[in-house]
């Protein structure tokens, strides 16, 4: 890819200057230390639970995972006694859209480098270890970003990007294409658009891009909704590359359509009605991961919580922020209409009976959730709608990493990054002890949590 001079120039200008500020303190002593997390109950992130378990770590790695009796380790190892904790695996969100939420203001404007890098990090603070931007993103800008994350020269959430590709004006919704400046998404307005669009998103190093199916395009200008021969292009061509798609689609019927023509991912569950034995089925026989983005969907529920009444949320941002947002509140009505009633069982019943394909995406970045906090809020969402919490905690971290082949992440176990939570109480016991956050590890180094929040509050 080629990168502009004037791209270069501000990426350099941030890793100098802004990183003093957006990157906490370093507290590893070196690549070759080991460090022994002991006496914990380990969720290993795949169904499985150590009680009394350790976690050894070198470096940026896990070498070993068991019982604490069965791990050998060196006198100088830095040890922690983690009696009465639970380490989890750091999150894996599958859908968020980075660089425009300004905590305070909204815009492509906010789209810089220093934004990029804070929102990595409030990902980081809530303890999501990788996070996937989909479709949003200024590309050459953000590939720079992420050039030096991998270089080690910006921390916080694992940053991968993926690219949109959609019909002439359409693509997300339209508080991003409403911007007089957003740089939109790849048009691909007939299959040979389409062919060559992945082919030159491969060529870049893109192993992940996202399509939009959605009729709401053609209320907004797009020439038509993308057509089953176009995104029968993208499938077949991306297959011949390994570039994961995903697609954003609400219908069942644009669900069953993808799955046919071999789309194995999507952005979104049903919504329009009940899914039927028929896509149940197609959904077992071809492996498919879907991103329900409940928290999306649920903000009209009497149950729903803004996030400035939430502490969890609310003691991380500046005063501004939490006056903002209660100005602007609109609640949802105290009692539900018989037909709002209605569709908000048939989608607990749709989450429920597709539980074991769900994965972690929370939009946050375009709908006005907030990066890391919605985290949590999908997963107690995901255990109010029918899945168990040892279901949740799968969905968000090891099938989510399977789904798009991050195979590094998402699980506690030998070889895989050292990405973990420890929790100060069982969120078996409760989904909503994953809030109990006493520590964050990422690449084997702890995020100076406080430190985030002294920068964040002030």
């Amino acid at each position: 890819m080629n990168l502009s001079s004037f791209a270069r120039a501000i990426l350099c200008l941030f890793i100098s200057v802004g990183q003093a500020v957006a990157q906490p303190p370093d507290n590893f002593r070196d690549a070759s230390s080991e460090q022994l997390f002991f006496n914990a109950r380990i969720i290993t992130g795949d169904g499985a639970v150590i009680e009394q378990g350790s976690v050894l770590v070198r470096g940026d790695t896990i070498l070993a995972v068991g019982s604490t009796s069965s791990i050998d380790t060196s006198q100088h190892a830095i040890r922690h006694d983690l009696s009465g904790k639970t380490i989890i695996p750091a999150l894996v969100n599958t859908h968020a859209h980075l660089g425009w939420e300004a905590y305070g203001d909204w815009g492509s404007q906010f789209f810089t480098a220093e934004n990029l890098a804070d929102h990595l990090f409030r990902h980081a603070f809530y303890g999501v270890g990788t996070i996937i931007s989909t479709g949003s993103d200024k590309e050459e800008l953000a590939a720079l970003v992420k050039l030096e994350q991998l270089k080690g020269n910006i921390g916080g959430a694992r940053y991968h990007l993926s690219p949109g590709m959609g019909t002439p004006g359409g693509g997300p919704n339209p508080r991003f294409t409403d911007d007089p400046d957003y740089w939109g998404v790849h048009p691909v307005a007939d299959p040979e658009q389409a062919v060559r669009t992945v082919k030159e998103l491969a060529a870049n190093g893109y192993g992940i891009a996202k399509i939009w199916v959605d009729s709401r395009d053609e209320r907004r200008g797009a020439q038509v909704k993308l057509a089953p021969e176009i995104y029968t292009a993208v499938l077949e061509t991306a297959s011949s590359y390994d570039m994961r798609i995903i697609a954003h689609a609400t219908t069942l019927a644009d669900h069953k359509s993808l799955v046919n023509l071999g789309n194995r991912r999507f952005i979104h569950m049903p919504y329009d009605r009940e899914v039927d034995d028929e896509y149940l089925e197609m959904i077992r026989e071809n492996n498919v991961y879907i991103v329900p983005t409940l928290g999306m969907i649920t903000k009209r529920e009497p149950y729903y919580i803004p996030a400035f009444q939430d502490p969890f949320f609310y003691d991380q941002v500046p005063a501004s922020v939490l006056e903002s947002l209660n100005d602007n509140y609109n609640p949802p009505p105290a009692d539900q209409s018989a037909a709002a009633e209605q569709r908000s069982a048939m989608l607990a019943r749709n989450l429920a009976k597709l539980k074991d394909h769900i994965i972690l995406g929370t939009d946050a970045g375009a709908v006005g959730d907030f990066f890391g906090y919605a985290d949590h809020v999908e997963l107690e969402l995901f255990v109010r709608m029918g899945m168990s919490p040892a279901e949740a905690i799968v969905a968000s971290t090891s099938r989510s990493a399977e789904a798009f082949g991050l195979n590094s992440v998402g699980s506690l176990k030998a070889g895989k990054a050292a990405d973990f939570m420890i929790l100060d109480a069982n969120p078996l016991d409760d989904i909503r002890n994953t809030r109990q956050i006493i520590d964050v590890y990422l690449r084997g180094k702890r995020v100076d949590r406080e430190a985030l929040k002294q920068q964040w509050s002030q």
